[in-house]
């Protein structure tokens, strides 16, 4: 699967240094020390013994087709090949613990433009950095920990707690409404199903006894940021259908807006128009936003609303206000964009 090649089986087959350098960068990915993934049939007369050992073809054509002309991978595929970076990693002792991105990367947390290429790792007395590993001296709970294959990696909760301190409190937050979500509904498909069809009226009430019951303890283990991870712990849904959606849920807490509510049916009589993503009700204000660009660089994508459906809305009194993936991304940008259509909101801050 993916291709995963390692120099002593490059060796075996006659493939040495000189060939394997010359293939980097051509149809060979170096992924850590001594791992190789085969991401191309190239037409490399040097490379053919290199083409025998395919044996994912669909590897080779997602690598292609996420691949521009201009030889830049997307981020899905680059999230892809971190996964495999850290899936494939040789090294591992027997008393390391991936985690922080690494293990987020495994468990597929959301991440936005996370750091690459270093696979980070707990380990109760060794540290050790080389180009491939960050080891820390730190002990993980056994109840925080799950295994995967060969690998000992921190526990989704835990990974997502984590990610406060190594990438901040926007993109943990993004992280543990994922896992809150997948938690209540069992599998992202079940969550899709229920984002298709509605959720359930006790949703809330499942949501914060999972939290109570999967989280809490997790949180008492930490050795430290208890405060911060409580906070984010208060604000968590298991509703937000996209990472823009989380950073825009953790914008609205950290503005000390209050009021709104997500994923809200707004109906005409008894015609449903509508889900919209937030929705403050004593204001009549709804927010749109963007979550289908968590891939693009720049620009701006307008929600793909049916026009009827967005000028009923209107019709009936609510203010829509359009966030771009950008705009729910940057905290500047949202307050400037939410109170410049919406400034009535000003008033709905909790002191």
């Amino acid at each position: 699967m993916y291709n995963i090649v390692r120099n002593r089986e490059l060796a075996a087959n006659n493939i040495f240094s000189r060939t394997i350098s010359s293939a980097i960068g051509c149809c060979l990915l170096k992924l850590t020390y001594g791992m190789y993934t085969i991401v191309a049939r190239c037409q490399n007369p040097r490379h053919t013994k290199i083409m025998d050992l395919i044996t994912d073809e669909s590897w080779i054509r997602k690598v292609d087709e996420q691949t521009d002309t201009t030889g830049r991978r997307s981020f899905a595929l680059l999230d892809t090949i971190e996964k495999v970076r850290v899936a494939s990693y040789p090294l591992y002792r027997s008393d390391d613990t991936v985690c922080g991105v690494s293990a987020a990367y495994i468990h597929d947390l959301p991440l936005y433009r996370p750091p690459r290429g270093l696979i980070h790792v707990a380990n109760p007395s060794r540290r050790w950095k080389s180009n491939d590993v960050s080891r820390t001296t730190r002990s993980i709970p056994a109840e925080d920990s799950v295994h995967i294959g060969k690998m000992v990696l921190t526990s989704p909760a835990r990974t997502a707690l984590d990610l406060i301190g190594q990438l901040g409190e926007p993109e943990a937050f993004a992280a543990l409404e994922q896992v809150l979500r997948r938690a209540v509904f069992g599998s992202d498909a079940n969550a899709d199903n229920a984002a298709r069809f509605g959720y359930p009226n006790n949703l809330g009430r499942l949501a914060r006894a999972n939290i109570d019951e999967s989280f809490v303890p997790v949180l008492e283990r930490l050795s430290k940021g208890h405060r911060r991870a409580e906070r984010l712990l208060a604000f968590i849904s298991p509703l937000s259908e996209s990472y823009a959606e989380s950073r825009c849920a953790y914008n609205l807490a950290l503005l000390k807006i209050t009021g709104f509510d997500q994923q809200v049916d707004v109906f005409d009589e008894n015609r449903r128009i509508a889900r919209v993503d937030f929705m403050h009700r004593d204001s009549k204000t709804i927010i749109l936003v963007d979550g289908l660009t968590k891939y693009v660089d720049n620009g701006f994508t307008l929600m793909r609303k049916e026009s009827g459906q967005y000028n009923r809305l209107v019709a009936m009194g609510y203010r829509i206000v359009r966030l771009s993936f950008a705009e729910s991304v940057d905290l500047e940008a949202f307050a400037t964009k939410l109170y410049g259509q919406a400034p009535w909101l000003r008033t709905a801050t909790r002191r």
